[in-house]
């Protein structure tokens, strides 16, 4: 019997003369899937049809021609579609969408999993960037920051060429911000609002940034980008092209394509170089704390590591969940706030009260996975979770040690090099 891959199939109906602002429909949904790194779609016109309006459409009669129905086709991994149809169903329109769950007998050779394995760093960057002028207020930034996922921003002249970055650190080293930006976000209002009310009003981005940052072309790969990612300890990579900011390479977008790329099957893939597993790579030596232990020894074990977040422990070793410094921030009375915030800043060590307990500020259940688990696998979680660390356990739940992005980066940049350096050309014209 033949062995199918599972794939979903997304039909998107239109209108030939469709536009998405200036640009033709079936070219804005072409662009925006080549660019999430999409295994490949075809778009094919109609000789006839009719659409809500029950006009009709033909080839045939030259009056009505200019609109004939057009079809994009797209057939890719389910986790692939699910994370960008609500992007495509906007840039579709009043135009219908459909999904199918088919059966993939071959696609050139390749499994499913398979497909984009020589991604460029415009196939996986964030778009639209969020930015910052230089001649903005060191407050400016650190506002445009709060709430966001990231903690750096590319630093744009009045031309719109990229002059630097300003990041958390340089926030707190050179700007004189109190509290990285996760505690910030963490605080109540007031309190925030309290410690922006401090910062110089005279110091500008330009005064702070880190100039002249590593940057990747639209076109390196992936694999190079990651490379230099885990090299130089850095988070987000600006992509440029003609010397101009085109977007955003982050862990999370790495990881992402990591997760959507390299095979799962473990029967099928294991010789594959993304088959490593997270028991060859986990960090053995971690921050723990016991369910009872209090504020003070929490507060010990969170800042002992540059990862910031201690795993919370039972009697029997088993996983509980992990709290951050902005767990601890968010949760503790206000009263001591100040004191924990000192000691998370690491730039006090002096007591601090309160009768909590690492139970206390227990506030979701714990994500762990096995030794076993694939770089892929963990990848694909660490993303869909937003967790930044992984606890490894054994089959009774009691931890192993820890993965974090980093790690999960650094093995990712190595299997994507090894899968470069035995891949053919790139071919952007595959259909779906």
């Amino acid at each position: 019997m033949a062995r199918y891959s599972r794939g979903l199939q997304v039909h998107v109906f239109f209108g030939e003369t469709d536009q998405v602002g200036h640009v033709p429909r079936f070219q804005a949904l072409l662009e925006y899937l080549r660019k999430e790194g999409a295994a490949g779609a075809t778009v094919v016109r109609g000789v006839a049809g009719f659409g809500a309006n029950s006009r009709i459409h033909t080839a045939a009669i030259l009056r009505l021609s200019m609109d004939l129905p057009m079809v994009l086709t797209w057939i890719d991994a389910p986790g692939r579609v699910e994370r960008l149809l609500p992007g495509l169903k906007e840039l579709a329109g009043s135009g219908i969408v459909t999904v199918a769950e088919v059966g993939i007998v071959s696609y050139g050779a390749r499994r499913l999993e398979q497909l984009r394995f020589d991604l460029q760093a415009r196939d996986v960057m964030t778009t639209p960037v969020v930015t910052v002028r230089d001649d903005a207020s060191i407050r400016t930034a650190v506002e445009r920051l709060l709430g966001r996922e990231f903690r750096a921003l590319p630093v744009v002249d009045a031309d719109e060429r990229l002059v630097g970055v300003v990041s958390s650190g340089d926030l707190v080293e050179r700007g004189g911000l109190t509290a990285r930006l996760e505690l910030l976000a963490a605080m109540t209002d007031a309190t925030r609002q309290e410690i922006l009310a401090g910062m110089d009003a005279e110091r500008r981005v330009s005064d702070v940034m880190t100039r002249q940052p590593a940057t990747v072309q639209a076109t390196d790969t992936v694999a190079s980008a990651t490379h230099l990612m885990a090299e130089r300890r850095i988070k987000r990579l600006p992509v440029v092209q003609d010397g101009r900011l085109v977007g955003i390479l982050s862990r999370a977008d790495v990881l992402r394509a990591v997760g959507e790329t390299f095979p799962r099957d473990d029967g099928q893939a294991s010789e594959h170089p993304g088959a490593r597993t997270v028991g060859e790579l986990m960090h053995r030596e971690v921050p723990t704390v016991r369910a009872d232990d209090d504020l003070a020894a929490l507060l010990d074990a969170v800042v002992s590591t540059r990862l910031n977040r201690a795993v919370v422990l039972d009697a029997d070793d088993r996983v509980l969940g992990v709290i951050s410094d902005a767990d601890v921030v968010r949760s503790v009375d206000p009263s001591i706030r100040g004191g924990v915030i000192g000691i998370l800043m690491r730039s006090t060590g002096r007591p601090v009260g309160g009768r909590m307990t690492a139970r206390d500020l227990l506030s979701r259940p714990p994500l762990t996975i096995g030794p076993d688990t694939t770089i892929a696998e963990a990848a694909r979680i660490m993303v869909e979770a937003h967790r930044k660390i992984l606890c490894v356990v054994d089959g009774d739940g009691r931890l192993l040690g820890i993965v974090d992005r980093a790690q999960i980066l650094r093995a990712a940049g190595d299997a994507l090099h090894e899968i470069a350096s035995t891949a053919g050309p790139r071919d952007d014209d595959d259909g779906g």
